[in-house]
């Protein structure tokens, strides 16, 4: 009898022991398993592990669109800029720095439909996520003074400048071929 024989044989045994019959054990597999649908977006989780699917135990850092990850919550306070570059390099994963964005992922996420922003804000609020709304800082210098900003609202989204010195929010970002 070969390993997988063995193990059939065993688990057949166990289930007689124990009264369960093929049935009993194909529907607790099934309930079991719709808990672990794939989702909608990709997560990942604050140890740098990413997963389709619902991973127990551990706590989601942000959601993955266009190669990288966003944080599920923005600043609490808006800053300047620097600042804003600075927490977001401050803030590492597997060893590697975030930031706030290239103003080409932001058009990226300006882009989107409004059924397709509105069903990420959706998946982001259910994994106790803030919704992606209002102005935030990207990466991306524009003049001597200002840089860009993506702004996403209701009716409006999308890039325009801002004089560095301004107070605006951020959200971290880190692109997940970073992580591999």
């Amino acid at each position: 009898m070969d390993t997988k024989e063995q193990a059939l044989a065993a688990i057949q045994e166990i289930m007689e022991q124990n009264g369960l019959s093929k049935e009993d054990v194909l529907s607790a597999w099934n309930m079991n398993s719709s808990a672990a649908k794939k989702l909608e977006y990709e997560i990942l989780y604050a140890d740098g592990t990413h997963s389709w699917f619902p991973q127990v135990g551990k706590i989601p850092w942000g959601v993955i669109i266009f190669g990288c990850a966003i944080q599920l919550k923005e600043t609490p306070d808006k800053m300047s800029y620097n600042k804003a570059q600075n927490f977001c390099s401050k803030a590492l994963l597997k060893g590697k720095k975030c930031n706030s964005g290239s103003k080409f992922f932001w058009k990226k996420i300006i882009n989107l439909s409004t059924e397709e922003l509105a069903s990420l804000n959706a998946f982001i609020i259910s994994i106790n996520g803030q919704p992606l709304k209002g102005d935030y800082w990207t990466t991306g210098k524009c003049h001597d003074y200002d840089a860009w900003i993506a702004f996403l609202y209701k009716t409006q989204q999308g890039l325009s400048s801002a004089n560095r010195h301004g107070k605006i929010k951020v959200r971290r970002i880190i692109e997940i071929a970073e992580l591999e």
